[in-house]
């Protein structure tokens, strides 16, 4: 060695270092768990707002809606520095219009940051109130060429509306059905028919034909059930099935309609129900030569061909009063006794008639005297026009004793139930709404709320005239009027000028997720330069 220092070792590259990572920024987002609210006009309602802090975020966040329905205000209102949560308020003037669902902006702003929530608010009126929401109000709907006669309504899982009845469509055409189809929130559906409409006879428009009932299947499909003239046997049970776009189900009978005779004399249909298993049950009157106007069932298969394992191939004949009384079916409803379904028929002339079935359509011996109720008020004017069975699987029923509204409440056994009706000195298991204590009323259709209360559509006729008014009437789960509905209990409209007739015919709930709650759908008829179709939502 030379005695020379070895050269420095190389010195590796030191690796780069990252930079500090960025300090995340102070945030905020909102939430509204219960985003749909509901203001009752004249009144308020409290929405909860939830802070959901970040990053250190400790500020106060300042709160304000936007896009809020005609009438609707809200204050600002401060969530705390550190708090989680602040109560904003919507209020609705006394005269705010009723309001479908509404978008509202919820906005949250703390310095230079700032965050948004929407939620729906929308402004209802007092139980009875009719819905202004619902296409204005009162929709009347010119039909046919002269008088339209209103007799059924229900609602499809969408919340449209269909209504049937009869009118005629041309100067050439006797009465034909018809059936028409509205929007969820009213308006004709163009999408239906023409225009919304669709009118069907069964005898190439010559002579008459009457929808009395519909009924929505399953698999959305429409039933509508009547009568039809057919000449020299009179009258037959008529029932048509539609498509969704209201065009004749061609797989359905005869190119969409079935025909039924019971005999060589008038046959007349008007209610109709779908059972579970997609058969049809149709219940009216039939003209028989020895016992004079008889309760009349028939069940069909889905194709529109009669259930040959149901009655006489297909049909029940039950023969009530004394000869010569007429007894028809109006109102149809199924009920579970023992696991087992029964079919309860309720209807009429003169009294309340009640007839429960078995599930082939023989009378159910378990029900009161041999399947049959026959005396309820001992009236010789009367009919049970609905039936509704309620919760506790009671049987409601909705008519008329001597032009009286009547409800008569039954226990599965056909007895009257003594805890129905004890008010204002009405009898155990009946309650007489007498709407005019000098003249006519009636009730026409019947439903039930998910509470237990009853709501009764009908008409009553205005002072000592023949001229009627729309009715609608709220009854507790008891029988007794609900004063928070209408006034005391009763919702009358006058849709007609003064001294012209208007008539509450059918009625069906409507519920709406989008509020959510649910309303009813009224529908009648109004007597203007001739009868119209009347259809109006009431808040429930």
């Amino acid at each position: 060695s030379d005695g020379a220092a070895p050269p420095p070792a190389p010195v590796p590259p030191s690796a780069p270092v990252p930079p500090p990572a960025p300090t995340p920024s102070p945030s905020f987002t909102l939430s509204v768990p219960a985003n749909k609210a509901i203001v009752w006009q004249g009144d308020e309602a409290t929405v909860t707002v939830n802070v959901e802090r970040a990053n250190g975020f400790a500020e106060a966040v300042q709160l304000a809606a936007q896009e809020l329905p005609g009438g609707v205000s809200a204050g600002a209102v401060s969530v705390p520095a550190g708090a989680a949560s602040a109560a904003l308020k919507l209020q609705a003037a006394p005269t705010a219009p009723h309001s479908l669902p509404t978008t509202v902006t919820v906005k949250g702003t703390a310095g230079t940051l700032s965050a948004t929530q929407t939620m729906t608010a929308t402004v209802r009126g007092k139980p009875g109130d009719v819905d202004t929401s619902f296409g204005g109000g009162i929709n009347v709907i010119p039909v046919g060429l002269t008088d339209d006669s209103v007799r059924g309504v229900a609602v499809q899982s969408d919340g449209k509306v269909l209504v049937t009845g009869f009118a005629v469509p041309t100067a050439a055409s006797g009465t034909e059905f018809f059936l028409l189809r509205t929007l969820r929130d009213g308006g004709l559906d163009a999408s239906f028919g023409t225009g919304g409409k669709v009118y069907t006879g069964f005898n190439n428009g010559a002579a008459s034909d009457e929808a009395q009932a519909v009924a929505v299947q399953a698999d959305g499909k429409i039933l509508v059930a009547g009568a039809s003239d057919q000449g020299a046997t009179g009258y037959d049970f008529a029932l048509a099935r539609y498509n969704a776009d209201g065009s004749l189900d061609a797989s359905f009978g005869t190119g969409g309609r079935v025909v039924t005779a019971f005999g060589p004399q008038s046959d007349k249909a008007y209610a109709v129900l779908v059972q579970p298993d997609g058969k049809i049950l149709v219940g009216g009157e039939s003209v028989q030569a020895t016992t004079g106007g008889d309760f009349a069932l028939a069940r069909y298969n889905a194709d529109g061909s009669l259930d040959a394992s149901f009655g006489q191939g297909g049909k029940v004949l039950t023969p009530i009063g004394e000869f010569g009384a007429r007894e028809a079916i109006y109102g149809l409803a199924l009920q579970t006794v023992g696991g087992s379904t029964r079919i309860v028929a309720v209807g009429g002339e003169g009294d309340f008639r009640v007839v429960r079935y078995t599930a082939t359509g023989q009378p159910d011996a378990s029900f009161d005297t041999g399947g049959v109720v026959k005396t309820v008020f001992g009236g010789v004017i009367g009919a049970a026009r609905s039936v509704v069975i309620t919760t506790d699987n009671k049987i409601a029923i909705a008519g008329h004793a001597d032009h009286d509204m009547a409800v008569v409440r039954l226990l599965p056994d056909g007895a009257l139930d003594a805890s129905f009706g004890l008010t204002d000195f009405d009898l155990p298991g009946k309650r007489i709404v007498a709407l005019s204590s000098t003249n006519w009323d009636e009730a026409t259709a019947l439903v039930q709320q998910e509470d237990g209360k009853l709501l009764i559509s009908g008409w009553v006729y205005s002072g000592n005239s023949s001229s009627g008014d729309t009715a609608l009437v709220r009854l507790l789960a008891n029988g007794a009027l609900d004063h928070s509905f209408g006034e005391h209990g009763v919702k009358r409209t006058a849709v007609a000028a003064n001294g012209k007739n208007d008539q509450g015919r059918a009625l069906v709930l409507q519920p709406d997720s989008r509020v959510p709650t649910v309303r009813v759908i009224q529908a009648g008829e109004a007597n203007g330069s001739d009868h119209d179709l009347v259809l109006m939502r009431h808040w429930l």
